[in-house]
């Protein structure tokens, strides 16, 4: 409630015209793409607000008086049902927040979805899950994703009217992280020798990102005679699913693997990023990949996994595209091209390809076209 009356306060126009106030939840304040995707909504009619709690949405409602609207942005939706013990009260839980939305339509609230994922990565309840992200779709105002082949992408799980959607891409992560250490004093920080060729995994460590086939690749390139020496860098907080902590116990003994296991603090992701040579993403079941943009946006190239959300969103110049389910020969193959990729790799390229997805740019074409979906007076 403060941080809403405060953005109301903050955001009204000099002749007192109230602006929109769009709640958004679940908040993310440790990665910031949030921030960068609502950079410049004050400048089109929005107050932004964080909502801690999505399921308090009366909260919002509050502050109606004070705003030419209010809405409701909802991200992740892993929170509704998080906690559920068993599928009968994860179907409650969802019942209940759908049902939370529709009052809150009822007195005036918009809605809008950001289709983050294919479904929450750490779901026990996949069928409820779906059905509450087919719920919430069906109820929004507008549908926001990041590639125009996400609804192809989502077709088997998850119907979208074409008439709500706005594609905005993820923005890259230019200026939301501090990136003044060479490459030399990255390395140097890390203990890592100027002639290693150095791979990065960089996120918290989940099932989802076939981590095992990433043992089993890497193990394959380090038996295998070339021309580099190879090391394997991961940092990302790991989660107790067992398959994450066997790779875990993997990393820890293996002499050309470093690993961090702890969420990496803000000002720290520089000495990891610039200390790499190339970032890996060999998904097992992705949608969209911040930690590709994070990759590119501190100009590494990257080996990902081939499906047509990332093709689209990411550079074709500075990204060579695999199955990661091929078997560890074909991946250790991937991994020794693109270590000779990196070695020649120039940035221009990639620079120019960020350029259209630098955030003030994304923010400003998303806020005009969700304001136009919701019927707000935008002021650019």
């Amino acid at each position: 409630m403060t941080e809403g009356f405060q953005a109301l306060r903050s955001t009204a126009g000099p002749d007192g015209t109230a602006p929109f106030l769009l709640g958004f939840g679940s908040v993310a304040r440790v990665n910031p793409y949030q921030a960068l995707l609502y950079r410049s909504f004050e400048r089109h009619g929005f107050a932004v607000t964080p909502v801690f709690d999505v399921t308090r949405l009366r909260e919002l409602l509050h502050l109606k008086p004070m705003a030419s609207g209010v809405g409701l942005h909802l991200h992740w939706t892993s929170s509704v049902i998080g906690g559920a013990r068993n599928e009968r009260e994860a179907v409650v839980k969802s019942n209940g927040f759908l049902g939370r939305i529709d009052r809150f339509k009822e007195s005036g609230g918009k809605l809008v979805w950001t289709a983050h994922n294919i479904y929450p990565h750490d779901s026990r309840f996949v069928d409820v899950d779906l059905a509450l992200q087919q719920g919430i779709a069906e109820r929004a105002d507008a549908v926001h994703v990041m590639a125009n082949a996400t609804a192809s992408a989502l077709g088997d799980h998850l119907r979208l009217d074409g008439r709500k959607v706005i594609v905005a891409p993820h923005p890259s992560y230019e200026g939301a992280y501090e990136n003044y250490l060479s490459r030399s004093e990255s390395r140097q920080s890390l203990g890592l020798d100027a002639d290693e060729l150095v791979f990065v995994l960089f996120g918290a460590l989940k099932a989802y990102k076939g981590l095992k086939e990433l043992a089993d690749g890497f193990d394959e390139l380090c038996r295998r005679r070339t021309p580099f020496r190879f090391r394997l860098l991961i940092a990302g907080a790991a989660d107790e699913a067992p398959i994450v902590q066997d790779f875990v116990k993997w990393a820890v003994a293996h002499p050309l693997v470093m690993i961090d296991t702890k969420t990496v603090p803000q000002h720290r992701v520089q000495n990891f990023l610039n200390a790499a040579d190339a970032g890996l993403l060999g998904y097992s079941r992705s949608l969209n990949s911040g930690a590709a943009l994070l990759y590119q946006t501190f100009g590494l190239p990257v080996l990902a996994t081939d499906t047509p959300v990332l093709r689209e969103a990411l550079d074709p110049a500075s990204t060579r595209y695999f199955d990661p389910h091929s078997g560890a020969s074909s991946y250790a193959t991937n991994l020794q091209e693109l270590a000779s990729v990196s070695k020649n790799f120039e940035t221009a390229a990639l620079q120019t390809s960020l350029k259209e997805i630098a955030p003030e740019l994304v923010s400003t074409r998303f806020a005009k076209a969700l304001a136009a979906k919701l019927g707000v007076n935008t002021l650019g």
